[in-house]
């Protein structure tokens, strides 16, 4: 009977050990599926969250800048840590502000349209810039700059020196900053400003080498909003560095330069040998040909020719050949015998003025 009580006894020690393991066993296993379980589900919002944040950089690539604040706006909400949504969300600020434009139903007005977006924008590179440091500091305060500017123009609602104060701040942060140095020029061209200062700034801007298609978008609107004697060579001055660069430029922009700096029916001699004189002789010439070759076809294409003629022509006289460019005016005044117009009675001045040296 010992015996089989120390059997007995061994045998439920035997079984005790091995349900205490069994136990163990499916605790650990327990725990690992839980483990799998939250590993899975972390990877699969961590997942949720990248096509969030691929997601938003597409709307803002395709212009769709408000919703693509609000996809950043529900990423910072569930963490208002995430430092990729907080950079995607101001870089698309950014980018809104650089592009910024309105469509205004009839009968609106655009200041109702602007003001609440330009709010959104201000808001978002206002909380940017109170978490940045270093060179991205230039660009917020930047762009800070041309969003008040913004407000002022279009919202019609700021009216003291905030847009400058935003882009000389810039400076001070980054003296190199092409954002503030193109900002700043194209707002003293709009404002009346210093002109030499403005080209001073668009000069620095381009010799960065950054964001040169923005730079020469402000660069151009800016020199053509500009109407003065001297936007006119500068500006021609500029197509004749885009070109030789091989820089692109629209159609639109092209014929707006064209007639802006050499349009004999819109612009006197005076201006025009200006425009041209910006730059040596076969250079201003490629860059007119250049300019120009948006405008012709269909009945235009005879008068562009014609023009042409008479650009060539002012070219030989401010080149100081007399008898060459008088001999072309007045071949050029028999083609338009016929003609009368801005055109002829800008050859027949021509004529006169050779003929007839003061």
């Amino acid at each position: 009977m010992p015996k089989a009580d120390a059997s007995t006894g061994r045998t439920w020690s035997f079984i005790d050990s091995w349900v205490g393991r069994a136990a163990a066993i499916t605790g650990l296993v327990a725990t690992l599926a839980g483990g799998i379980t939250w590993w899975a589900t972390r990877d699969r919002e961590h997942a949720e969250r990248r096509a969030q944040l691929v997601l938003a950089q597409s709307q803002a690539a395709q212009g769709d800048y408000a919703v693509s604040l609000d996809t950043y706006g529900d990423l910072l909400r569930t963490d208002p840590l995430d430092r990729s949504a907080q950079e995607g969300q101001l870089n698309t600020a950014m980018l809104w502000t650089e592009n910024f434009s309105v469509l205004v139903p009839e009968g609106g007005k655009a200041s109702d349209v602007a003001g609440p977006q330009l709010d959104r924008i201000l808001t978002t590179l206002e909380s940017g810039l109170a978490r940045t440091e270093g060179p991205q500091k230039a660009d917020i305060q930047a762009h800070l700059g041309w969003a008040r500017w913004l407000n002022q123009h279009i919202a019609a609602r700021e009216f003291d020196s905030a847009a400058e104060t935003n882009f000389r701040a810039a400076l001070v942060s980054d003296p190199q900053n092409v954002y503030a140095h193109a900002m700043l020029g194209n707002w003293l061209l709009q404002t009346g400003g210093d002109f030499g200062e403005a080209v001073q700034h668009f000069t620095a801007a381009v010799a960065t080498g950054k964001a040169r298609p923005f730079v020469r978008r402000l660069q151009i609107g800016g020199l053509l909003s500009h109407d003065e004697d001297a936007s006119r060579p500068e500006l021609f001055r500029v197509a004749n560095q885009m070109r030789s660069s091989s820089e692109p430029l629209d159609s639109d922009s092209r014929r707006r330069i064209v007639d802006f700096c050499c349009n004999p029916t819109l612009n006197s001699h005076t201006v025009i040998a200006a425009s041209l004189s910006a730059v040596d002789p076969d250079n201003a010439w490629q860059t007119y040909v250049w300019l120009d070759e948006a405008q012709g076809g269909g009945s235009d294409a005879a008068l562009q020719t014609l023009t042409r003629s008479f650009i060539q022509a002012n070219l030989l006289e401010i080149g100081g050949k007399r008898e060459e460019s008088l001999a072309s005016y007045r071949q050029l005044r028999a083609q338009l015998a016929q003609q009368p117009g801005s055109l002829r009675d800008a050859v027949d001045a021509a004529v006169a003025r050779l003929q007839h040296p003061s």
